[in-house]
């Protein structure tokens, strides 16, 4: 009898464990492709994403890759919003495995490839369910834990010790056209608190479809001052205030949490965009910002890419070689 009751307390266990995994491999994963900032973003731009800030175009290839193919590992649905363009490099000629592919960034053809970020905010605004957005380079070795998958409001860690953008925000608030009043307040402040948008999502989707609306608005009400002062200004700023700013302000302001994939760590972790640092921070790799031009950094990402999926790391050198992509 006790020989019984030890199966099926196992049994159990067994079954807990398989629903629990079932349920995050469920888990909607989106990321977005808007071709036009790293396909023709000009040098005028303070910091563009031409080659998505790599130093060469193998690199940006080799990250949507890595990314998409690490994703897929664990969880069943990924979709892709993208553009025609990043349809046919991505899918058609690399063949990644998205499951579902959204061609709706061809409706942002008309903004200046300074506002990088649109993108990603057009695909948090397509959502009708629970999602989680992944920027492409970003690289995971498990899957994302039940605290995250079932939070209203997600993003990788807060921010609150960079100055750069309280500097912008300061110099050009009171040009704009357009500031709401969840924005006006932080005039004057050395730090304004953001949340890292390399994962966003959430249960929330009223919350979703407000804040990209809030996000459109800004750049949209206030696009003449932009375009007219697109090349002294460091576009990056502007793109995080759009995102990153407004997604913090307005959850403070509909009293809304945000968890945070590192809630311990009051800004970027240290090391965060190395693969070998890995291991210590979740499994999780997010090769942001400067690190993409770290040598170390694109040879650990092209190693990496050759020795799990050797068949898209050779294909993608094929593609080049024959100036297919």
């Amino acid at each position: 009898m006790a020989g019984l009751i030890f199966y099926f307390y196992h049994v159990f266990i067994r079954y807990g464990l398989w629903l629990k995994t079932e349920k995050l491999r469920r888990m909607k994963i989106v990321q977005s492709c808007w071709t036009k900032p790293f396909l023709k973003s000009p040098n005028s731009l303070k910091d563009s994403r031409l080659n998505g800030g790599w130093p060469a175009r193998k690199y940006n290839y080799f990250s949507w890759a890595l990314s998409c193919l690490q994703l897929s590992s664990f969880y069943d649905t990924i979709e892709l919003v993208t553009d025609d363009a990043g349809k046919f490099l991505l899918i058609d000629q690399i063949r990644l495995p998205y499951t579902r592919v959204s061609l709706e960034l061809n409706n942002l053809s008309d903004y200046n490839t300074g506002f990088w970020a649109l993108g990603k905010i057009k695909a948090y605004s397509l959502q009708e369910q629970p999602f989680l957005h992944i920027d492409n380079d970003i690289f995971i070795s498990s899957p994302f834990d039940e605290r995250i998958k079932g939070a209203a409001l997600i993003a990788q860690n807060s921010e609150s010790s960079i100055t750069e953008y309280a500097q912008l925000f300061n110099e050009i608030a009171d040009q704009l056209d357009y500031l709401p009043s969840y924005l006006a307040g932080l005039k004057g402040r050395q730090h304004i608190v953001c949340s890292n948008a390399g994962i966003m999502g959430g249960n929330d989707i009223p919350f979703f479809k407000l804040y990209t609306r809030e996000a459109f608005a800004f750049i949209d009400r206030n696009i003449r001052f932009f375009e007219e002062n697109m090349s002294r200004l460091n576009t990056a700023y502007i793109n995080v205030i759009a995102e990153q700013v407004i997604y913090y302000q307005l959850s403070r302001m509909e009293n809304k949490e945000i968890t945070y994939f590192f809630p311990d760590i009051p800004d970027v972790p240290p090391g965060i965009g190395h693969f070998h640092n890995a291991g210590k921070l979740g499994g999780f790799t997010h090769c942001l910002g400067f690190f993409k031009q770290n040598r170390l950094v694109c040879y650990e990402l092209e190693e990496t890419l050759k020795n799990q999926y050797p068949e898209y790391y050779y294909r993608i050198l094929e593609l080049l070689e024959n100036s297919a992509i």
